[in-house]
């Protein structure tokens, strides 16, 4: 995983809601972890409405939801 993947990972991990999400995290390997973000690049950095509606769901308010959004773009959508 590229510097920028690796920094959104800690970066989600970190700001994770759900205990159970988080120990789920802690248990893929990190090919695991790496194939997790590949399939979620499409809605990370492409159906911006769906992400905002998974993440208004896992409990964010509306000022921490504008930065996961903000975040993962800057280290994953943008070149």
């Amino acid at each position: 995983m590229s510097d920028r993947e690796k920094e959104w990972v800690e970066y989600s991990y970190a700001h994770e809601k759900s205990d159970e999400t988080k120990r789920a995290w802690e248990e893929l390997s990190a090919e695991g972890v790496k194939s997790y973000l590949e399939r979620q690049l499409p809605t990370l950095c492409g159906d911006t409405a769906s992400l905002m509606k998974s993440i208004k769901e896992a409990g964010y308010e509306a000022g921490e939801a504008q930065d996961y959004k903000e975040k993962a773009e800057d280290l994953l959508c943008s070149p």
